[in-house]
């Protein structure tokens, strides 16, 4: 596998080394030689750079700085062979869990035209609440699986959850009690459309310091069209209402945007959010692989959408920064971690995020999910709450997302950054994964992305060529 990866965001040129995890700006003229070398041998391709370059010495300089520190020397495959991953199973489903996710409302009281949910939420037992005994029990259960000498963390999730407020307070209430008696932390976070927002929830929520997100997507023609209430009527007033009274409580509300087909123009929704008033805004394009609706982001829309970061929103982002503002809109942390001191193992762990573990969901009627988006789902049932998890279809979820990702992903530069897709990405609703291209576009076109901000605005780890590297 080779250990180094070449892309152009703009005007800008840079080589990505594998094995250390790190960006470099190089010369257009550096550029073209590497490519020569991905293409012949450094030999052939000294010489036909030579032909087409009179001035070459500085640029073959500059290139052989680079391979005096690894860049051309192969790498590992980052996927782990089947022991190392089996050994991570057994370490995951054998060890302590200090996270629940609770959907304690699968109901809504909105109607939003692309919600994966549905809207037959009429139909639910107990009109989709969670109830109290069932809550209190997953509580018990995530302290009694705890690691104590670490805090615990309790989401709170839907439909809309706050529709069952009451409930809430209970699980807050005996979080309290529990973390206290045995000296822990504990922390909360929530995700509403904000419409049922109150002075007693948004006390509640401020004094526990939840993390909050909140859902509106934009202005009020836009929300009210892609959001009615479940008797057609918009729900933009209450929903705003709702954010301001948190706001107003000194609460930090990240907004979580909904871009629904066609594309909308992303930096005229961020100018909105940030007239608002928004500590920060989430932008997510609608994609429900289980159940695709007129809604959905097609092709063109994720097109038109990358463009429009990369001509509106990237040189925004760069105009802010340099006059000493944080972007409200910045979707490349993970990206500006990865370049700092954070260097990524050459083997990835084969388990991409917390699904059937840390961020495995409890139903309101006691069923265990992999994570919030696959609730209510039969075939990607994981057992009752009252038994625990089945170990055999945890393991199963995650050997079939293996199996499903590893040939698109085994030899693939990014797979470092990225990890693989979201399992909801590439899963279907008959219990299987099917992998798709479509991530893969996305993750590169961020990374090309994020890597040209970083280097625009001068922030750690993406240096010019011959910089001294940390």
């Amino acid at each position: 596998m080779n250990s180094y990866h070449l892309f152009r965001e703009k005007d800008a040129f840079f080589v990505y080394h594998l094995d250390a995890g790190r960006f470099v700006r190089v010369s257009p003229a550096a550029y073209e030689l590497l490519e020569l070398r991905g293409a012949m041998s450094a030999a052939d391709a000294e010489v036909a750079f030579r032909a087409g370059h009179p001035d070459a010495e500085d640029v073959l300089k500059d290139v052989s700085a680079l391979e005096s520190e690894g860049f051309f020397e192969p790498v590992e495959a980052p996927v782990k062979d089947e022991m190392e991953f089996e050994a991570e199973l057994d370490e995951r489903f054998s060890g302590p869990c200090n996270t629940l996710m609770l959907s304690v409302a699968s109901g809504c009281n909105l109607a939003c035209r692309y919600c994966y949910c549905g809207v037959c939420r009429d139909e639910l037992p107990n009109k989709g609440l969670m109830p109290e005994s069932t809550a209190l029990q997953a509580v018990e259960r995530l302290f009694a699986i705890a690691d104590p000498k670490i805090g615990v963390r309790v989401t709170f999730f839907g439909g809309e959850p706050l529709l069952n407020k009451p409930v809430i307070e209970k699980v807050v209430a005996r979080c309290n009690e529990l973390a206290a008696a045995r000296g822990q932390s504990v922390g909360y976070s929530i995700t509403t459309n904000a419409t049922l927002m109150d002075g007693e929830t948004a006390d509640l929520i401020v004094k526990n310091n939840f993390g909050l997100m909140a859902s509106l997507d934009g202005p009020q023609p836009l929300h009210d069209g892609q959001c009615p209430t479940r008797d057609g009527h918009g729900s933009f007033a209450a929903a705003s209402a709702g954010i301001r009274l948190l706001l107003s409580r000194g609460a930090r509300v990240t907004v979580r945007c909904t871009m629904a087909h066609p594309a909308p123009n992303a930096l005229k929704l961020i100018r909105f959010f940030a007239e608002f008033g928004a500590s920060r805004v989430v932008l997510g394009p609608v994609y429900n692989p289980m159940f695709p609706s007129s809604c959905d982001f097609t092709e063109e829309d994720d097109r038109a959408f990358r463009r429009c970061v990369d001509d509106d929103v990237l040189p925004w982002m760069v105009s802010e920064k340099k006059a000493g503002r944080e972007p409200i809109y910045d979707p490349f942390e993970e990206i500006g971690e990865f370049q700092g001191e954070k260097t990524h193992p050459a083997k990835v762990p084969g388990l991409r995020c917390g699904a059937c573990h840390g961020a495995m969901a409890v139903a309101p009627d006691g069923t265990l999910y992999p994570c919030h988006r696959f609730v209510g789902m039969e075939k990607w049932a994981l057992g009752r709450l009252a038994d625990g998890p089945d170990p055999d279809r945890c393991k199963a979820f995650w050997r079939n997302y293996r199996a499903a990702m590893k040939g698109k992903c085994g030899g693939c530069w990014g797979y470092r950054i990225c990890g693989g897709p979201c399992p909801w990405e590439i899963a279907c609703a008959d219990g299987t994964f099917k992998m798709s291209t479509r991530h893969c576009e996305d993750t590169c076109a961020w990374v090309r992305q994020g890597v040209y901000y970083f280097n625009a605005v001068g922030e750690t780890g993406c240096k010019e060529q011959g910089e001294k590297q940390q």
